[in-house]
């Protein structure tokens, strides 16, 4: 009976390393992206710090932008300055590739197109609202910017800070294991998802929704008084495109006309794409890299008009 359970010990032993090997090398899993608490902005990704996930580059620089490295302000002047400002969308997430984002993409063809120093920055976090995104834009400032492209999507609408402690979606530290992640991160979204096991949301507050619409103002108007040139574009769901825009896209777009700019609509080239082919989205909101160059292409038009 001993020799049976030192064979039992033994190869469950193997089993857990060969599982931690296959989660290693073929999961990617062990090395995530690792996240900060902030009083202020709620979360952001630990800068100066670089990945590689599911066969994907992820950098984050020292301002915790997913964007190279650069100046805090512009040494050469004819340099271009875009500061692309959203949540997991323009993020991308460990799903896209650094060079695949449509910030990344964005940054080549303005350059090529204008013959100029061009600096397109990725300042977005998966589930942020405009609330964080005014937060982090009060911390760091606009980096001597020419454009400000706000990216919103229609739960954004009411997508208030929690502050709640940051869970094993968002690691403050890297794990021992990478089986670790796999049973804290993965598999509990897994069974949510198949098992219809996803909590109900809540309907949003109205208290939330005045914050978010009122950070959006404040977007708006700090970026102008600022002298800088103020985009907003809105993202539409897949599932919103089979039926129709929910209403927080409806108040965001509100906001923004009495403000005097009319949003970028990113959804009708999404839903070519989806009557067309390729599919441009991973998920029900997120886009794979076909539709990150969706988001490039529609900004690039709105963009070079502004700087002309």
């Amino acid at each position: 009976m001993l020799v049976t359970g030192l064979i039992v010990v033994a190869s469950l032993f193997v089993l857990v390393g060969l599982l931690e090997v296959y989660a290693r090398v073929v999961l990617g899993l062990g090395n995530p992206p690792l996240w900060m608490a902030d009083p202020e902005i709620e979360y952001l990704p630990q800068p100066a710090k670089s990945y590689r996930r599911f066969g994907n580059r992820i950098s984050y620089n020292a301002y915790s932008m997913r964007s190279r490295d650069f100046p805090r302000n512009k040494v050469n002047p004819d340099e271009l300055r875009v500061l692309v400002v959203g949540d997991s969308v323009i993020n991308g997430g460990a799903q896209t590739d650094q060079q695949a984002l449509a910030t990344t993409l964005l940054e080549n063809k303005l350059a090529e197109s204008l013959d100029r120093p061009v600096l397109v920055a990725n300042i977005a976090a998966g589930s942020w609202g405009p609330p964080n995104i005014l937060a982090y834009l009060r911390r760091f400032g606009l980096f001597d910017a020419d454009v400000v492209v706000i990216v919103l999507n229609s739960p954004d609408y009411a997508d208030a800070p929690t502050f709640e402690p940051l869970g094993p979606k968002k690691p403050q530290r890297k794990p021992v294991l990478a089986l670790q992640e796999l049973h804290g991160k993965y598999l509990p979204r897994y069974f949510k998802k198949n098992l219809g096991l996803r909590r109900k949301r809540q309907p949003p507050t109205p208290e939330a929704i005045d914050t978010c619409l009122s950070a959006v103002r404040e977007l708006i108007r700090m970026t102008r008084q600022a002298g800088v040139t103020v985009l907003l574009a809105q993202h539409l769901k897949r599932s919103e495109l089979a039926t129709e825009p929910e209403i927080g896209h409806r108040m965001i777009a509100a906001v923004a006309q009495e403000a005097g700019i009319e949003p970028i609509q990113l959804g009708p080239e999404f839903a070519k794409a989806l009557r067309d082919g390729p599919d441009p989205y991973l998920a029900d909101i997120h886009p794979n890299e076909h539709g990150q160059r969706i988001i490039a292409d529609v900004l690039f038009d709105p963009i070079r008009a502004a700087v002309s």
